[in-house]
């Protein structure tokens, strides 16, 4: 692997930082911006067992389609998958274990309160819930769009995940399923990344 493959460790670090804190701004706006149009966070998060155990139950079917899609050999989506490899294993920084759990944390947190708590919610507060479940989705997908598939794989997780936020009327339940698939997902990336850098490296 050469130099410009491995960043320096600042210029690494800076990179995660910038990642990571975008995040985090998405999850103070929806602080934010749940408390300017009336629709507070807090109430939606009624924390308990049972919604915490149907959040990680949830996680199940997401995980089952992340093992589908890693071995389908679908040449569309074959495609995609290395273009997606690719894509991460250029991003800068390398998926280690502590920022595989910091990213997947921050995501479920901020994404699902502003998209499923704030939005959804917002949405579902004038209009029919099938209507509010699809709008927030499609904004969710937009704002995944690195290439058309990937909003339309993000959006329809999106819908999953306010249909779990919907059945168990808890923002935990989501947080927890959301925050638990991706890190599945980082883990099955970094092992893809190391695989394909393998498979590129040419002999001594």
């Amino acid at each position: 692997m050469d130099s410009e493959q491995t960043p320096p460790e600042a210029s690494e670090q800076r990179i995660f930082a910038t990642v990571v804190g975008g995040t985090v701004f998405m999850g103070v706006a929806a602080i934010v911006l749940g408390w300017l149009i009336g629709t507070p966070l807090l109430p939606q998060i009624s924390p308990s067992f049972d919604a915490a155990l149907l959040g990680v139950i949830a996680t199940l079917p997401l995980a089952l389609f992340l093992w589908w899609f890693s071995n389908t050999q679908n040449p569309t989506l074959a495609a995609f998958r290395h273009s997606q490899v690719k894509f991460f294993s250029e991003i800068g920084f390398e998926f280690t274990p502590s920022r595989i759990i910091v990213m997947a944390v921050v995501a479920g947190v901020s994404e699902e309160f502003l998209f499923r708590g704030v939005i959804q919610s917002w949405i579902g507060g004038f209009a029919p819930i099938a209507v509010a479940l699809i709008a927030s989705n499609i904004i969710f997908g937009l704002l995944h769009m690195r290439t058309v598939l990937y909003a339309v794989i993000a959006g329809l997780v999106g819908v999953y995940l306010g249909v779990v936020y919907i059945y168990t009327d808890s923002l935990l339940a989501p947080v927890i399923t959301h925050g638990l698939y991706d890190y599945v997902a980082l883990v099955y990336t970094k092992r893809a990344i190391d695989a394909y850098r393998l498979s590129n490296t040419p002999p001594a």
